[in-house]
């Protein structure tokens, strides 16, 4: 029920999506063969990957380490259990 024109913020802050998310996580962890392929939490971001700071690359990829960089603190949130669109699965 979410317009064509929601914002990125609009649609990270829906219960019904943060948890649609976990669900998929929980699904992941349930079929996962260890714990180097299991996801045991993420963060729905309200902002989109930035090209400038070197997020994205050429080639349309994440850079993985350019992301770390610029949203540590969002990473260190998200390890606390304190950032905000935290998703986890129910068997984590």
């Amino acid at each position: 029920d979410l317009a064509d024109s929601a914002t990125m913020k609009e649609i990270a802050s829906r219960a019904d999506i943060t948890a649609y998310m976990a669900q998929m996580l929980t699904h992941l962890a349930l079929n996962s063969t260890g714990s180097a392929s299991r996801v045991a939490r993420a963060v729905v971001l309200d902002q989109a990957p930035s090209i400038d700071h070197g997020e994205i690359t050429d080639k349309g990829s994440i850079n993985q380490r350019a992301v770390l960089n610029t949203r540590a603190a969002l990473v260190q949130a998200m390890y606390a259990g304190t950032a905000p669109h935290i998703v986890k699965p129910d068997t984590v």
